[in-house]
């Protein structure tokens, strides 16, 4: 049964979870504060990580081995490269976009509906490539801008809300979900990436789409009980919070910045290294060697996209066992995971590939360190009436970056990096070849 009052779950009110200590107990729907003691934090509703990971996984084949596989699916020439990539940035320009634009599905639909459509949409994004490029053999960009564009509507609807919904559920339950990001990556560019032979690219595309019932089931039998009430009200409660940003803005300020140079080097990630690793092997220890080597394919699902999946989910745990009882210390990690997040996209320019694996997991657990660390710390110190809206900006933060990390400027930033050094594997300069 979905409302079981023994595991902690049953009816929400958006966007107000329980904190630590003593706090308010907030009902957004009626308005009304009333003073009580925070209950013992309830047990981790751990499957809903799968209901995240599915998510992500349709994410993922934006991104890294299925993007590449579809960029070699079009035939597109490496002066089309940056067409490509602008192409690509239309997901996460349609999923800024809706961070602002889901408001006012709220008026028409409750949260948790608002996360089926996102389901329904991913879907459906998932279904583009398979009919167009594998099955009618199309060639046009258009269809990449309409598969990335529906994938980011989906992403957009889908993020803050899912989170916002299981705020509920406890802090045990939320870091356990959002391990689920990284994870629907490494499915793709791991474990596929590293037994899909030649020619069975699609099926990047087939497995996630088979795998969205999945997790509708799972959101529907896991997830708190929307209150009946509810519908309409999400809508004024982000219009309410953007007339009093005294009481929130400035101290999230911090971690908007903290989620752009996050999504930025996440984004930048993928273009980066294919562009920059542009051959079908790999030297490992300098740019100019030509022995020893390793398939791309293998480096990346067996190095570089482990070491980046590692940093990832590891450090979205790290907040759990830091002393974060001070100002200083919240000042002190989240500067902390913004330099990791520079130091890995600095070191990439080194165009050593087993650096560059050390590379991808600094700058990703700076990026998972970003997302623990903002989700505590809006769950423990932004008021509850406020923290729907305080989600979804941070979101919109990382969209912004994730734009500029995804679209043509990867493109100049990968030119950089080969800028005077072009070598047989590495930056080569003539036409990719792959096996």
């Amino acid at each position: 049964m979905r409302n079981q009052d023994a595991e902690g779950r049953g009816s929400y009110e958006l966007g107000s979870p329980q904190v630590a200590g003593e706090e308010r107990g907030v009902s957004l729907l009626e308005e009304s504060q009333e003073s009580q003691e925070s209950p013992a934090e309830p047990p981790p509703v751990r499957i809903l990580l799968l209901a995240f990971m599915i998510m992500f996984q349709g994410y993922g084949v934006m991104n890294g081995n299925p993007a590449h596989a579809l960029k070699m699916k079009l035939d597109l020439p490496p002066s089309e490269a940056a067409a490509f990539q602008n192409a690509t940035a239309s997901f996460q320009l349609s999923k800024l976009l809706m961070r602002i634009l889901q408001i006012s599905l709220l008026v028409f639909l409750q949260p948790n509906g608002i996360v089926y459509l996102a389901y329904a949409i991913m879907f459906v994004a998932l279904l583009i490539p398979i009919i167009f490029v594998w099955g009618e053999d199309m060639k046009d960009l258009s269809v990449v801008y309409l598969q990335y564009t529906l994938g980011g509507i989906a992403i957009g609807l889908f993020e803050g809300t899912f989170l916002s919904i299981i705020s509920v559920l406890g802090k045990k339950t939320k870091t356990f979900a959002i391990m689920g990001a990284p994870l629907g990556f490494a499915v793709h560019n791991i474990l596929l990436g590293s037994v899909l032979p030649a020619g069975y690219e699609v099926l990047y595309y087939v497995y996630s789409a088979a795998c969205i019932p999945v997790a509708v089931a799972i959101f529907y039998f896991y997830a708190p009980l929307a209150d009946a009430n509810s519908q309409g009200k999400g809508c004024q409660i982000f219009l309410k919070s953007l007339q009093q940003p005294q009481q929130w803005l400035l101290a999230m300020l911090p971690w908007f910045l903290a989620k752009f140079a996050g999504n930025f080097v996440m984004e930048d990630a993928f273009p980066l290294l294919y562009l920059t690793f542009n051959t079908p092997h790999v030297p490992l220890f300098a740019p100019s060697s030509t022995s020893p080597t390793i398939p791309f394919k293998y480096y990346t699902a067996f190095y570089y996209f482990v070491l980046m999946a590692l940093g990832d989910t590891i450090s979205r745990r790290v907040p759990e066992v830091l002393n974060l009882s001070t100002g200083k210390a919240w000042g002190f990690w989240i500067a902390t995971s913004i330099l990791l997040c520079i130091a890995g996209e600095v070191l990439n320019f080194l165009l050593i590939p087993i650096i560059t694996g050390f590379a991808a997991f600094i700058a990703y657990f700076g990026n998972g360190l970003v997302y623990g660390l903002s989700a505590q710390y809006i769950d423990a110190y932004i008021a509850a009436e406020h923290r729907y809206t305080a989600y979804n900006l941070w979101c919109f933060a990382g969209d912004l970056a994730g734009y500029a990390g995804q679209g043509a400027l990867s493109v100049k930033i990968a030119e950089s990096a080969c800028e005077g050094r072009h070598y047989t594997y590495i930056c080569h300069k003539s036409q990719e070849v792959w096996d």
